[in-house]
């Protein structure tokens, strides 16, 4: 495809059965020439009215890291240095993560930490192949689907919220599985501990959501610590923050000789199921005992028009939907340019339509344990046949909602979650997205251990229980006795076919914007070529089917969202914001690695890396 798409109007199905409808209208039959005529007059004029160059100017600056050997981005400094630091003692990308994690766990524990669980894709460049991790929470064994029928609250605040924690079992497996051996597992804890030791620094981000859950922070007993006693208000940026209750458990986790019996099978086990029980959940020590993390040594890898591969995680993660919208764009603009981003109003429209597409599945998908049909479709989305297919429905025109597939049911938003993105010295690579679901999960934190809980029951679907626009629920995220609840978390990787080394390390923040968020990200560097600060820092298109309508960030052009709606029968929805946080890495093939933190996130995210 040439570097301008609406230069091909000739050559494309779609626009020749426009062309054609436009001709049949005159009410005559003209001679060839006359039609070659008019036909270049109409792609003329339609080319026209799509290019011009709209105001893409953003307050978003990202910050850059250019580093030769290797790179960390996370959503704090702070643990990106963490990270850096196992590194440098002779580590490797996935235990500089794992260290990152537990840092993320205390600087950002709004969103992450050892309450919850999380997705990890691992690159290793010697054998040029992916893993993917499924460390997500699962339903404990007295869950039932029914159980938020009359009591929806409840699963989003309180212990009956809580889904079975899966954090520390997930750290454990990938240290011993991918880890080089070179650190001990006590120095992947240790930058954690001494941040603790002399405070946690609040951030600008936390300050401020402290400040609004500090209602709840004062009703609810285990988080009154969270109010400041010098100023009986939350904490606010700059100040420090005790955490003595995490900090005396993340000792006694970094002394460990297995952190999995302590956590799992003992003493950490017998604190948990004692509080859950008495405070009505139905977390118990019996659930954290049967937890497993899941392996997938063959992952999903798709392939990309331009010769690059990409790699992700199977269902509950939202990879399969993620790497559709990508390698649409890629097979749609093989051979585009930044400046198709700039001035071409069709790329959007195409964009939206990949969207539409892509999160249409999303409503079918779930855990493939419980649901076979999942797995079934996560691998034919995989495929050349369905990616053609697919390719032949996008036309120059919004469709109703039911011709984009799937069945029309909602899949419950997914909040909060940190990331991390690691390039390290061997070529090796980590995406990793962590979570506790909603802000501050379920808003209840263990009186002993001081660890915030999950509200992952949350992620399921519940019979009856419609979404604010009215869908039904997902059947296939149903809850059932030792379920994964589906995620939008898509950690990937991207790689050369040929050289196999590492293109494009990417994750993402937000909840179900998450696929939008790294689909645009990596789309916009590896499609279209725009820089990797670029890409991060564009604003945002999000729409997710159920409800099919797009939500742009109100920095998106104005008239360019005016184009979209005459032209191609897009519909918006105005938001003062777009949630969608990336953290991603990019290897120049021969040069510099390059490591960026979305400036979305309020917090001093510096990448790190020599």
């Amino acid at each position: 495809m040439a570097a301008n798409p609406a230069a091909e109007l000739l050559l494309r199905p779609a626009e020749q059965k426009l062309h054609t409808r436009c001709l049949l209208t005159t009410g005559k039959i003209i001679g060839a020439g006359v039609f070659s005529a008019l036909v270049v007059f109409v792609v003329h004029a339609v080319m026209k009215s799509q290019e011009k160059t709209f105001d893409w100017s953003s307050p978003f600056i990202s910050t850059v890291g250019s580093f030769d050997r290797f790179a960390i981005t996370t959503d704090h400094t702070l643990c990106a240095h963490a990270g850096k630091s196992v590194i440098t003692a002779g580590g490797n990308a996935v235990e500089a993560a794992v260290a990152a994690m537990f840092c993320l766990g205390a600087t950002n524990p709004q969103s992450s930490g050892l309450g919850g669980g999380f997705l990890m894709t691992v690159y290793n460049a010697t054998t040029g192949r992916c893993a993917a991790i499924d460390a997500r929470e699962v339903a404990p064994k007295l869950a039932n689907q029914t159980m938020f029928v009359n009591n929806s609250d409840a699963s989003v605040r309180g212990f009956l919220a809580i889904g079975v924690p899966s954090e520390l079992a997930g750290y454990w497996e990938v240290y011993r599985r991918f880890g080089s051996g070179a650190v001990k597992w006590s120095q992947l804890v240790k930058p954690t501990i001494d941040i603790l030791e002399d405070g946690l620094p609040v951030s600008d981000y936390l300050g401020q959501v402290m400040k609004d859950f500090e209602g709840l922070f004062r009703r609810t007993p285990s988080l009154k610590l969270w109010i400041n006693p010098s100023t009986n208000e939350t904490y606010k940026e700059g100040e420090k923050m005790p955490r003595a209750r995490l900090l005396k458990t993340l000792k006694k986790i970094a002394a460990a000789s297995n952190p999995v019996q302590l956590f799992y099978h003992r003493e950490f086990a017998e604190i948990i199921d004692k509080e859950v029980k008495a405070n009505g959940g139905i977390l118990r020590k019996e659930d954290l005992a049967a937890y497993r993390v899941r392996v997938h040594d063959s992952p999903p890898v798709a392939h990309l028009k331009n010769g690059l591969a990409i790699c992700g995680g199977p269902p509950p993660s939202g990879f399969v939907v993620t790497q559709l919208i990508v390698n649409l764009m890629s097979h749609l603009y093989p051979n585009s340019t930044s400046n198709a981003l700039k001035n071409d109003a069709k790329v959007y429209h195409h964009l939206i339509e990949s969207r539409k597409f892509a999160y249409a599945l999303r409503s079918l998908l779930g855990d493939p344990s419980f649901v076979p049909s999942a797995g079934q479709l996560a691998k034919r989305m995989l495929t050349p046949e369905f990616l053609a297919s697919t390719l032949e429905k996008i036309t120059d025109h919004s469709h109703k909602t039911a011709y984009y597939g799937g069945d029309n049911k909602a899949v419950p938003a997914d909040f909060g979650t940190s990331s991390v993105s690691v390039l390290d010295g061997d070529g090796n690579g980590v995406a990793a997205t962590t979570t506790i679901n909603r802000r501050f999960g379920a808003v209840v934190e263990s009186e002993e251990l001081g660890i915030v809980w999950n509200d992952e029951m949350d992620d399921f679907s519940t019979p009856g229980k419609t979404n604010g626009y009215g869908l039904a629920p997902s059947e296939t995220n149903f809850i059932a006795p030792g379920k994964r609840p589906m995620s939008s978390m898509s950690p990937l990787i991207v790689y050369d076919e040929k050289t196999k080394k590492i293109r494009m390390v990417a994750g993402a923040s937000g909840g179900s914007r998450i696929i939008s968020a790294v689909a645009k990200t990596v789309t916009r560097r590896l499609v279209f070529g725009e820089t990797l600060q670029e890409a991060i820092d564009a604003p945002g298109l999000h729409n997710q089917i159920t409800p099919d309508i797009t939500q742009a960030d109100k920095h998106f052009p104005g008239d360019l969202k005016t184009i979209l709606q005459t032209q191609f029968g897009q519909q918006f929805k105005n938001t003062s914001s777009y949630a969608g946080v990336i953290q991603a890495i990019h290897a120049n093939p021969g040069g510099k690695i390059e490591a960026c933190g979305d400036a979305r996130r309020k917090t001093d995210q510096t990448p790190a890396g020599l």
